[in-house]
């Protein structure tokens, strides 16, 4: 169910990630296996009974790895593709509540969750939600200078974690702006993502 990566030093100062065939399933694409760090909360619930227990909506974010990748050298820029699906709840039912296009980052979401007052619309938008496949298909590229130190490098997308009277749902927030890269330590590292 994994997808991992195989690294090759090219000539010309490039390192090049691909997911091996092997990674694929028997109908050609393969599953993306997701790893998710820590939540924070985004804002805490601090409006006590001025609201029904029904209208708490609590919001976190997080990071989700989609592939790791060991840096054996340095001084390479590093290039890769991550293909495959994943199953999430779809953030853009969470971006249209709030009338932001899909391109936005999810700080802009985090935002105007915190300006809504009675969530009531975002509530039913997440009672409605169900997990859906979403196709990936996406190229990556950092840079050298940026991979200085770096012995694993992570690369993935924010999460939006929403929690409404006990129950839970992650919504992975899959465009340029959301997307990342962690070091070993956790650290981000900038990284472009081609346009998708």
């Amino acid at each position: 169910m994994a997808v991992t990566a195989g690294v090759l030093a090219l000539a010309g100062g490039t390192l090049t990630a691909a997911s091996p065939a092997s990674a694929a399933s028997a109908s050609g694409s393969s599953i993306i296996n997701v790893t998710n760090d820590g939540f924070t909360i985004l804002l805490p619930d601090s409006r006590g009974g001025r609201f029904a227990a029904a209208e708490n909506v609590t919001a976190f974010h997080g990071f989700s790895g989609f592939k790791s990748i060991v840096i054996q050298s340095q001084g390479f820029d590093l290039e890769g593709t991550i293909r495959g699906t994943i199953t999430t709840h779809d953030y853009k039912a969470l971006y249209n509540v709030y009338n932001l296009p899909y391109s936005a980052g999810f700080s802009i979401w985090g935002a105007r969750f915190k300006a809504d007052a009675s969530r009531s619309v975002l509530k039913k938008t997440f009672e409605e939600s169900n997990t859906i496949s979403v196709a990936i298909d996406i190229k990556f590229k950092v840079s050298a200078a940026n991979l200085r130190g770096v012995s694993t490098l992570r690369i993935g997308f924010e999460t939006l974690r929403l929690q409404v009277d006990g129950t839970t749902k992650d919504f992975t927030v899959v465009n340029g702006d959301s997307g990342g890269a962690k070091d070993q330590n956790n650290n981000d590292i900038p990284v472009d993502f081609e346009e998708f």
